[in-house]
C-alpha cells in the first residue's frame, strides 16, 4: 500500500476514533477513557514490535523528538477526552481539534523550511471557516 492508502486508512480510523471517544466519554470519566485508550495503544505497539521487529536506533535527536511527540499526543488526547466529557458535542470538538494540522503547517514552514504553495495557503485559509461551519 502506498502513502495515499495509508492516509485514507488513518483518516477513516481517526474518524471512528472520534466517534468511539464520544461514546466512551458519555459513559466513563475522561481519565478512565484516557487510561483504557492507552491500553489499546500499548497493545498495538506490542503487536507491531512482535510482528514487524521494531528496532530503536540510538539517534538522540530523533529519540527526543519522538518522546516529545508522544508526550504532546498524550496530553492532547487527555484534553480531547476532557472536552468530550464536559458535555461538548463530538460534532463540535472533533472538527475544532482537527485544526491541529494548521499548527504543524506553521511549525514546518517556520522551523523546517517546508514550502507552502498558494494552493496550500488557500487550504489553510479555508480550514478555519470550515471548522466554524461544522461546529454550528
Amino acid at each position: 500500500m502506498n502513502w495515499l492508502g495509508f492516509s485514507l486508512m488513518a483518516a477513516g480510523l481517526w474518524g471512528l476514533w472520534g466517534f468511539l471517544s464520544k461514546v466512551a466519554a458519555l459513559q466513563l470519566p475522561a481519565g478512565t477513557v484516557f487510561l483504557i485508550s492507552a491500553v489499546g495503544y500499548v497493545a498495538v505497539t506490542g503487536y507491531l514490535a512482535a510482528t514487524k521487529g521494531l528496532a530503536i536506533p540510538l539517534q538522540p535527536g530523533g529519540l527526543a523528538a519522538a518522546l516529545g511527540a508522544g508526550t504532546c499526543m498524550a496530553f492532547g488526547l487527555f484534553c480531547f477526552f476532557k472536552a468530550l466529557a464536559e458535555g461538548a458535542a463530538a460534532n463540535v470538538v472533533v472538527p475544532l481539534t482537527a485544526l491541529y494540522p494548521l499548527v504543524t503547517v506553521i511549525l514546518g514552514w517556520a522551523f523546517l523550511r517546508e514550502g507552502l504553495s498558494l494552493r496550500q495557503l488557500a487550504g489553510v485559509a479555508l480550514a478555519l471557516p470550515a471548522v466554524w461551519l461544522l461546529s454550528k
